[in-house]
């Protein structure tokens, strides 16, 4: 089974440019929900939702009412890491032959499959075409910031973990 894990709504599914007039806390743009469908579409992988949505009833309803598909949610782990969080979820469904995971942070995944897309652009079709690459096992390299961005944003969900 293949699986992309949506570690990210924000980020991924909605981005900087993305109207929200109203202020909405949770919103989805049409273009990159487009591309993520097309994704699944492409692989026919089933996605784990990991985002915060999946904490909040309402964010769980708005991913439901914009038709992001999701097929599982990973349970949370308080004080772990997102990396914990996936391996204990991958732990249970050994099923599991490919994986990705699409995330606008990098959160200490340096060791696992990231595909991580601007929170300025979202997912795009760039991003979907190696993603659909690495789903298909057509290769096996991952698309993500540079280091130094990708160190910048370890060191901050480090310090956002221990005030919480």
């Amino acid at each position: 089974m293949k699986v992309i894990v949506l570690d990210d709504i924000d980020g991924v599914l909605n981005c900087r440019r993305t109207l929200n007039p109203r202020k909405f806390p949770y919103i989805v743009d049409a273009q990159l929900l487009s591309h993520y469908i097309t994704l699944v579409a492409r692989t026919g992988a089933k996605t784990v939702l990991l985002s915060t949505w999946r904490h909040d009833p309402v964010g769980l309803l708005a991913a439901r009412y914009y038709g992001v598909p999701f097929n599982d949610v990973i349970p949370d782990m308080q004080h772990h890491s997102r990396r914990d969080e996936i391996a204990s979820w991958l732990d249970a469904h050994p099923e599991v032959s490919r994986y990705v995971i699409l995330d606008d942070e990098d959160d200490q995944l340096d060791d696992l499959p990231v595909f991580q897309p601007s929170a300025k652009a979202g997912l795009t079709k760039d991003l979907v075409g190696a993603a659909v690459a690495f789903l298909n096992g057509e290769t096996d390299k991952c698309a993500r910031r540079g280091w130094f961005v990708r160190q910048f944003q370890n060191a901050c969900s480090y310090f956002r973990r221990r005030s919480s």
